[in-house]
């Protein structure tokens, strides 16, 4: 769990690049007429969108992994 807390306390580290990147490769692929991996990619954006969305409502990164152990102790 240590690994996923850091993955989400440092979101916009990888989220962002995952964002510029799926959303560049879905139109290169789009444009050559594969429309499955432009699915992907299109795919890989949104997760990273959602991700950062969840970072930016959650209020940052203490405040994101906070509300993640709350949702887990709740959980079980």
């Amino acid at each position: 769990m240590v690994e996923f807390y850091f993955i989400v306390r440092h979101t916009p580290w990888w989220a962002v690049p995952f964002i510029i990147l799926g959303a560049e490769f879905s139109y290169f692929y789009w444009l050559k007429k594969k429309k499955t991996t432009a699915y992907f990619f299109v795919l890989m954006a949104f997760i990273g969108f959602l991700f950062l969305g969840f970072y930016i409502w959650a209020g940052g990164p203490s405040k994101s992994v906070k509300i993640l152990k709350k949702m887990h102790r709740d959980y079980e």
